[in-house]
Order: C-alpha cells, then sequence, then structure tokens
C-alpha cells in the first residue's frame, strides 16, 4: 500500500507529552514531515469489532409496552440503524434517558424486538434515540524501521466524527472517545529504550490534538532500535474503552463493513518531535450475522447463504441458512444428520503478511431468557472434540450437542477438514465445538501470503438434540474475526 506523509496541518493530530518542559510541548504541536520508511507488520486488533448501534422509535409507544418498532425512513447521523439485525437478547441498551435489556429479536420482522421490562412514559415519545453502546480495546502490534537515538514518542492515531467525538454517544464517522483516562493506555515495553515514560490520551481537538483523530501517545527516554516488535494497547476492558461507531448514515449497507483508518507513528526528540517512521491501516466494523472484523487495508470476510438439500462436508443441508442467521427451526430428535446447516465464508486481501479468519461463539446454546436451559456443546462421538480437538461425530444421538465441521474449497490452510481420518476421526464427519469467548477463539482458515483470488471454505453447523432435551427455542451468538497483516 502506498505511504502518505503526515505535515503539519489542521488535519496532522499533535500530543503532548507529559514532560515538565514547555519547549517539550511546543516542540510536540508542529511536527516535521515523514521521510523515512514506514515500519513494518502493523497490526490493530480490536477485543470486538462489533458496530455500535443508534435507532429511533417509530412513532408513540404505550407506557408500559415491550414491543419496540424501530423507524425505517431515510437514515440521519442521529439514526443510522434501521433494521434489528445489530441487537441481540440481553443486550443492555438507552431508549432516550432510560436503561433496558433486550428480550428477543421478533422472528420473521426487520424492525421490532422486545424488552425486558415495561416502557417508561418518558422513553415512549416518537423518535427517541435507541443506542446500544460497543466499547473495544485497541492492541496494535508493529515493528520499528528506524534508529531513533535520543529519546521521542510513539504515538497512535484513531479516526474520530468531526461532531461530538468525546460525548459518550456512539459516533457514525470515528470512534467516540468516551473519556478513556491514560491510565487505560498500555505503553510498549523493550525496544532498547532506557524507560518508557507516563502515556498521554487526547480526544480529536484537545490539546496538541487536531480534530479528526483521537491521539494517544507513550514517550520514551534512550535509543529506540530498529527492528524492534512493539506493543501498544488502547483500553483496558471496562466501560471507558474507546466507543466502536455506529453504521455510517451515508454510506452503511447491511453485511457491508464500514472502514475506518488509524495511524502508528514514532517520533524522534532531537528532530523537533518529527514523524520518523509511519505507517496507516484500517480498521473494519460490521454486523451481519454477529461477524465481527479487525482488518488492514482491502481485507474482505463474506458470509454467504447455503440452500437447503445441497451437499456440504458429505451431508445434505436441512435448512437454508442467510447471510445473516442459521435458522435451524424445529429439530429432528436423537438424529445423527437430521439437522444439518452450512454458510459459505469467504476471505481475501492484498496484505503481504496474508490473512487469518477465526470464530468463537459467546455462550452455549440456551433457551432465551433462560441461561440455565442449554443444549451443550459436542464431544463427539468419543468424548475428545473440544475447540481445538477434532473427532468424529457420526453415531451420538443419546447426548445433545452443538458443534461444526469444515469443507474446504480453495483456501490455502484449514485446521481440519471432515472427510480427513485422523487421531479419533474416521473420515466421515470429523468435528469440534465452538470455543466460547475470544480468548477462545479458534482459526478456520489462513494464507500466510497474498492471495491470488478470494479464498472460500464451507462452515457446516450441526445439532444433535437427545429425546429427554428441554423444548424450547435455542440461541447464541458467533463471532468470525478477520484479521490481515502488511
Amino acid at each position: 500500500m502506498s505511504i502518505k506523509n503526515y505535515p503539519p496541518s489542521k488535519k496532522t493530530k499533535k500530543i503532548a507529552f507529559l514532560f515538565v518542559l514547555t519547549i517539550l510541548f511546543y516542540s510536540l504541536s508542529s511536527p516535521s514531515v515523514l521521510e523515512s520508511a514506514n515500519l513494518t507488520i502493523v497490526k490493530n486488533t480490536l477485543s470486538t469489532s462489533r458496530l455500535s448501534y443508534k435507532g429511533e422509535l417509530a412513532g408513540l409507544h404505550s407506557t408500559g409496552a415491550r414491543l419496540i418498532t424501530l423507524e425505517q425512513s431515510s437514515l440521519a447521523a442521529g439514526r443510522t440503524s434501521d433494521t434489528n439485525d445489530n441487537l441481540f437478547p440481553g443486550d443492555s441498551i438507552i431508549i432516550d434517558d432510560g436503561s433496558y435489556t433486550v428480550d428477543t429479536i421478533v422472528p420473521d420482522t426487520t424492525n421490532q424486538f422486545t424488552i425486558t421490562t415495561d416502557l417508561d412514559a418518558t422513553d415512549a415519545t416518537d423518535a427517541d434515540i435507541i443506542l446500544y453502546k460497543q466499547v473495544a480495546t485497541h492492541t496494535l502490534t508493529f515493528t520499528t524501521n528506524t534508529i531513533i537515538p535520543t529519546g521521542g514518542a510513539v504515538r497512535i492515531l484513531i479516526k474520530a466524527d468531526a461532531t461530538a467525538p468525546n460525548d459518550g454517544v456512539p459516533d457514525d464517522e470515528g470512534f467516540d472517545f468516551n473519556s478513556i483516562p491514560a491510565g487505560d493506555i498500555t505503553c510498549p515495553s523493550g525496544g532498547g529504550v532506557g524507560s518508557w515514560m507516563t502515556a498521554t490520551a487526547t480526544a480529536s481537538g484537545g490539546t496538541h490534538c487536531s480534530a479528526g483523530y483521537h491521539c494517544f501517545e507513550c514517550p520514551f527516554e534512550g535509543e529506540l532500535d530498529a527492528g524492534q516488535a512493539l506493543t501498544f494497547v488502547i483500553g483496558d476492558g471496562d466501560a471507558d474503552d474507546l466507543q466502536n461507531p455506529a453504521p455510517s448514515a451515508t454510506t452503511k449497507t447491511l453485511g457491508v463493513a464500514d472502514t475506518y483508518s488509524f495511524y502508528v507513528q514514532i517520533l524522534d526528540s532531537a528532530d523537533s518531535f518529527a514523524v520518523k517512521d509511519q505507517t496507516q491501516g484500517k480498521i473494519a466494523v460490521l454486523e451481519g450475522v454477529r461477524v465481527t472484523a479487525t482488518v488492514d487495508p482491502t481485507v474482505q470476510l463474506t458470509l454467504t447463504a447455503v440452500a437447503s438439500a445441497e451437499t456440504r462436508c458429505g451431508q445434505t443441508t436441512t435448512g437454508t441458512s442467510t447471510g445473516t442467521t442459521v435458522p435451524f427451526g424445529s429439530l429432528s430428535v436423537a438424529s445423527a444428520f437430521g439437522n444439518i446447516m452450512s454458510q459459505q465464508v469467504s476471505a481475501v486481501t492484498n496484505a503481504s503478511g496474508g490473512y487469518v479468519v477465526t470464530v468463537f461463539e459467546d455462550a452455549i446454546l440456551s433457551v432465551e431468557g433462560d441461561d440455565s436451559t442449554t443444549l451443550a456443546d459436542t464431544d463427539g462421538d468419543n468424548g475428545s472434540a473440544s475447540s481445538t480437538v477434532s473427532d468424529e461425530w457420526t453415531t451420538e444421538t443419546t447426548e445433545s450437542g452443538f458443534g461444526y465441521s469444515i469443507q474446504n474449497v480453495d483456501t490455502t490452510t484449514v485446521p481440519f477438514q471432515y472427510s480427513t481420518a485422523t487421531g479419533t476421526c474416521t473420515g466421515t464427519f470429523c468435528a469440534r465445538a465452538f470455543g466460547i469467548g475470544s480468548s477462545n477463539a479458534a482459526t478456520i482458515m489462513t494464507n500466510t501470503s497474498t492471495p491470488t483470488d478470494t479464498e472460500d471454505i464451507y462452515m457446516c453447523y450441526k445439532i444433535v438434540a437427545n429425546t429427554v432435551q428441554t423444548a424450547g427455542d435455542y440461541e447464541n451468538r458467533l463471532v468470525y474475526t478477520a484479521t490481515a497483516t502488511f
């Protein structure tokens, strides 16, 4: 990708170091033009890339109502979400000034959901705003290129909205600063420097931070060596982390990611805090089937429907998926292959280091509104299947289970396939369980170099319900993440 210079201007992000000398504050406000090469292996991995939500009530609602109807007229900056696609049971939302919890997403609708408590009269007015605030920790990794001999700083710039970028309300053209404190910033370690100093965090338009980007800095003393792999973390998992954007009011298309720029810069204190190294990256945020992606420029991640009665992973699909849902419907009880569905997962990037796609589930399948009634993740025929270990899953019908297998179409590397006979897999339907939570995300497809074209796999989802499985409507959420390395 091309690397743009970052000259001093209104668009240049400036952050003051917590140095005592006033001259250092002044020098930071006017960094000079980037002249050297860019950093390498730059990534910004979000703890979650799920979009925030900003919708509106459609018309006056009755006091005490629990059925919420969304406005679906033309989008605007105050309302950038007009469907229920990015809302989930259990979400803590705000309607006007009141706090509520999403109960269910109304089936066969795009504009309705229910809440667990009665709607207050003060929150029932036509056009009252509905918010879901999704925060995320940003973990940036990169490798230095230029030796900085006598101290300087690492600076991170994260895209901000031009309007109210620090009011604690999701923005539609950037990340809301959300008053994140400097104490939530973790500076790099190592790098050969004498010491790393106290971090600073400045909202867009603040002191030494021009409008358009939020600014985060970690000053250092002594020499920073070239070729050093560093990690810079923005946020600590609390509610005051940066807020992910809501969908763009002008460009958002359901199922297509909104992308935002970030910059990693190395400043040199011996040269008036000139920007010595700089790399631009991109963050992609989207809703869809609860699919999230943390990506650099030009990465694409797509989930596509597979129809009923198609052969996938050696079995016949029993239902039709969409790009956003996997609706099994009424399950065949005690049936080894009576409940099979599939989606096509496609990824492509121009990154020299390729891409990785991972997936995890937010929780075990459970009855809506009753987390204690669950349908367990599978352990296979031999009791050995897990999120990292494959097991044949062909005959077990006495225990309920949920899991998946993979059919490779043209991807360079997959961790396993349904038809591979290895370990306890005989090669009929080799399967694994989904890991729970982002720390247990499993890699499902990779390429360590630039692919020549879009690469594809089929994810094959399977449920077995035994004869004593509690009746009810079960649901959970799968989170897909694509990360590219430049």
